[in-house]
């Protein structure tokens, strides 16, 4: 059930008076990230509406909408047509969305997603390890079952690998871990989709995968974390290989094509 707020929205004038060098919906977005700072405004209020709030705040319709479509962005605020802004659950899945666009935007991020998953996924199994329930861990092995019957199949092998690594997020119990490895699971998806064309790298993943799993039944989080680094040097080797065969093929087409544009316009010399 939503709620309406009685919070005070304060005229951002008085922002802009002493002398802060920001734009006007910058400040609109800074005194919304306040009031929820302070508990003062909470998950599923729902803000004034935009006549109140350009009265209250005394700025224009644009400044304000440009400051909802930043809180909206920044999964802080929603905005529904014809009903209204509400301010979103506020929870981590939410609130780091905006990672997902940020690390699938450039594929020049790509070579530190390598030890940022480093990062992330080693503390994912090592907590993975410490907390696992039985239905974890039944879980885990049913995944090991059905990734043995797709070994030949590289759209379900992807398909099965994405729900292994989000299954040991969950395990691991910490949404804002889980968040962002899912981000950066997702960096360069385009690359790994290339790569899992290798059925033997496929069965190798497999073998990890089990690896992982054993370590995690027997609660050892040092076994745990080993594998998890093993199998992530692997999918980095693997990913930066078939970069550098698609550059070397990329370089080769060049050349063949500047060879050619030679030939002909040596051709066309000769004939004139």
């Amino acid at each position: 059930m939503t709620k309406k707020t009685n919070v005070e929205f304060l005229p951002i004038e008085l922002d802009l008076q002493f002398g802060e060098k920001k734009g006007v919906a910058q400040s609109v977005v800074n005194r919304v990230l306040d009031l929820i700072r302070t508990g003062m405004l909470r998950a599923g209020d729902r803000l004034p509406s935009e006549r109140n709030l350009i009265e209250i705040l005394d700025i224009s319709r644009p400044s304000l909408r440009e400051a909802l479509r930043a809180l909206s962005i920044l999964g802080v605020v929603d905005t529904r047509h014809g009903g209204g802004a509400y301010v979103t659950n506020l929870e981590a899945r939410t609130l780091l969305a905006p990672l997902d666009f940020f690390l699938a935007l450039s594929e020049a991020n790509l070579a530190d997603s390598f030890d940022s998953r480093r990062l992330v996924e080693l503390e994912i199994v090592r907590k993975a390890a410490m907390k696992a329930t039985a239905k974890d861990i039944d879980d885990l092995n049913g995944m090991l079952l059905a990734h043995e019957k797709v070994l030949s199949d590289p759209v379900a092998f992807r398909m099965l690998d994405s729900r292994f690594h989000a299954r040991l997020s969950a395990t691991a119990g910490n949404m804002v871990l889980e968040r962002i490895a899912y981000g950066l699971y997702n960096m360069g998806l385009d690359v790994r989709r290339r790569a899992t064309q290798d059925l033997s790298l496929i069965l190798r993943s497999l073998g990890e995968h089990t690896t992982i799993v054993r370590s995690i039944e027997a609660h050892d989080p040092v076994k745990a974390v080993a594998a998890m680094s093993l199998h992530l040097d692997h999918i980095e080797s693997s990913t930066r290989r078939v970069i550098e065969e698609e550059r070397t093929s990329l370089g080769s087409a060049s050349s063949r094509r500047r060879t050619k544009s030679g030939i002909a316009a040596r051709r066309r010399n000769s004939e004139a």
